[in-house]
């Protein structure tokens, strides 16, 4: 029944605080007598004893002092004479306060008598002006100092066993009285264990092994086995938890039900929706193990059940692929490059069997997928199919070059004409006529600028124009771009500068791409940096001598912001700026630098100028060194 649990409860409680008292009340008692005995010890001669050793502690301090002195440590035996002297006097005058036994008071009289002899002493060797000599010292250390210092510890030494021959009195009687305390404490203590232990067994029959048969039950529902029952048929507050713990049971088992039947459900409708899709999807686990494969990446790279659990690098052939699907796992961040870095190109025949597949293109996203505590759970990889858009991309770069390539002889055949119309070859102008031809020359010398860039921009994409490279000095590079484009600077009134050293590594470059390159860099900062601006020209070497940098600084006009990430695309040109050219220039320059294995930056503000960075790889020193590799 409760009341009765309750009651047993309560009953075996006030018969353990009982003998708990009674037996703490004796161990008190015992105490209070004992702790008596060892306060007088505290009180009359442990003072003392700690006293006497720090005296003798402090003296051996002060000897030492003297023999450093003796070996030449002056500073040193100073300084440790200035911090004992004050214990020695400290532990003494503890002492002379604590005197507690017979004749004691003599000896204390005694040691401070000899300690103001010890004192001047050793200060006269220490501290005298002038310095005694080294015999003086030693003499007044061994005929003097020592045999002070050796009676003076003496003294402390007899205060020492004065008061230890005192507390060795005061323990055997301590001793005895604690052995009466113990005998009784072991009395209550007996009678009080036997009845604990009664009351106890009692208590564990009662409440405890029926608790420990509920604790079993309760963890095996908590290891997620539902099917248990705790059966217990009580009606006192044991059986109501066991029966509160069986509906517990019965509510998890319905609420896993539901819970399982949610997530198969949404694990079937995130399969339908990943393999419906019409691009290939690759997910893996956080160990980089392919997980799941959609029906359009089956397709690439083999069934999905062969696949499943085994690492990304054996299913996937693409080192591409699997480098971003471990860029995603391990730096956690999505990877989805730009340019021709973003593109595969695969072969669905190699993986299918089959004999009539030609390679297909596709644009590469891999992303990190993490739970709500941001843990990383794996990665997914999406390949969208860029095949037909690349196609249309090539067809668009093929017709630009037929068209350009078509087009550049009327060009020039009407170019030419009117060359012969200025220089008169038809007959003499009229000044309108003059004005007439000349704007269509100027027009038809744009028109062939734009046939030649458009050439340029398709022949790099197209892979046509492959650099000649050679090894070559950055000053020679700079040299010629600075005499192509000093005429212009002069003009606009420019400030036109170069800085290179003679000591920079050679690139191994085309020497007419990269001229060109940089003249059309210096052309458009010329063209957007007003009278007394600056253009400024130079070239450095990376930290590791393994690349060469150079760079176009002006003052001029700046790219805004929203511009700086499409500068370098086709046809792009920033509004307000003079108009010199299709927009193409950049671009050729970045297709020149790609094609050499480097790099181009850039970075400005709005009203204080721009500089653009070309990065080539340097040549080594070795490569330098032996004139059979300067040309390639």
């Amino acid at each position: 029944m409760r009341k009765s649990l309750r009651a047993q409860l309560l009953l075996t409680n006030l018969m353990l605080v009982g003998l708990m008292v009674a037996g703490m009340t004796g161990a008190v008692i015992g105490f209070f007598r004992l702790g008596n005995s060892i306060d007088r010890i505290l009180k009359d001669n442990y003072k003392s004893v700690v006293a006497a050793q720090n005296m003798k502690e402090a003296l051996e301090r002060m000897d030492s002092s003297a023999t450093f002195f003796l070996a030449g440590q002056k500073v040193k035996a100073r300084a440790q004479y200035k911090k004992n002297r004050p214990a020695f006097e400290s532990a003494y005058a503890t002492e002379s306060d604590n005197i507690t036994e017979q004749g004691e008071q003599i000896i204390a009289d005694d040691i401070n008598n000899q300690f103001s002899r010890y004192r001047q002493d050793i200060e006269r060797l220490l501290f005298s002006s002038p310095s005694l000599t080294i015999e003086e010292a030693r003499n007044l250390y061994f005929l003097t100092l020592e045999p002070g210092f050796v009676r003076l510890k003496s003294r402390a030494q007899d205060i020492l066993d004065l008061n230890q021959s005192a507390i060795v009195r005061a323990d055997m009687r301590a001793k005895s009285e604690a052995r009466r305390s113990a005998l009784m404490g072991i009395m209550a203590t007996a009678i009080a264990l036997i009845a604990a232990i009664l009351l106890s067994g009692q208590t564990f029959r009662t409440l405890v092994t029926p608790l420990i048969s509920l604790t079993r039950q309760a963890t095996e529902i908590g290891a997620g086995r539902l099917n248990q029952r705790i059966e217990l048929r009580r009606a006192d507050e044991i059986g109501q938890l066991a029966a509160a713990f069986n509906d517990m049971t019965a509510k998890l088992q319905e609420a896993r039900r539901i819970e399982s039947e949610r997530l198969q459900r949404a694990e079937r409708m995130s399969d339908a929706a990943l393999d419906n899709l019409f691009d290939p999807v690759i997910v893996t686990d956080a160990s980089g193990r392919v997980a799941h494969l959609n029906r359009a990446a089956e397709a690439l790279f083999g069934e999905a059940n062969k696949a499943q659990g085994r690492p990304v690098q054996e299913v996937v052939s693409e080192p591409r692929l699997t480098a971003a699907i471990e860029r995603a796992i391990h730096g956690e961040t999505e990877v989805a490059d730009e340019g021709d870095a973003a593109f595969l190109s695969l072969n669905p025949a190699l993986n299918t069997g089959e004999e009539h597949h030609s390679h297909r293109v596709f644009r590469l996203r891999a992303s990190p997928m993490k739970d709500d505590a941001e843990h990383i759970l794996g990665a997914a990889a999406v390949l969208e199919d860029v095949t037909r858009f690349r196609e249309l991309d090539r067809l668009k770069t093929e017709f630009i070059s037929v068209a350009s390539h078509e087009l550049r002889t009327p060009v020039q055949s009407l170019l030419l004409s009117v060359q012969l119309l200025q220089e008169g070859a038809a007959g003499a102008l009229t000044p309108e006529q003059t004005e007439i031809v000349a704007a269509q020359r100027q027009d038809l010398e744009r028109l062939q600028s734009l046939m030649r860039d458009l050439l340029d921009v398709t022949r790099l994409e197209m892979d046509t124009l492959p650099p000649r490279r050679e090894a070559i000095p950055p000053f020679e590079l700079i040299k010629v771009a600075y005499d192509s484009v000093a005429p212009q600077a002069e003009a606009r009134g420019v400030r036109f500068a170069t800085n290179v050293s003679d000591e920079l590594p050679f690139v191994y470059a085309d020497r007419g791409q990269i001229q060109r390159a940089l003249v059309n860099l210096l052309n458009n900062a010329i063209r957007h940096t007003s009278a007394t601006g600056d253009v400024n020209l130079n070239a450095t070497a990376s930290p590791d001598r393994e690349k060469v940098i150079f760079t176009v600084a002006d003052t001029g006009d700046g790219i805004p912001a929203d511009y700086l990430p499409h500068i370098f695309e086709r046809f792009v040109q920033v509004p307000g700026a003079t108009r010199g050219g299709a927009g193409l220039g950049l671009s050729i320059v970045q297709g020149i630098v790609t094609a050499h294995d480097g790099e181009i930056t850039v970075t400005s503000e709005k009203g204080k100028g721009s500089a653009f960075r070309l990065i080539l790889p340097a040549v080594s020193d070795d490569e330098e060194s032996n004139p059979t590799n300067r040309k390639k």
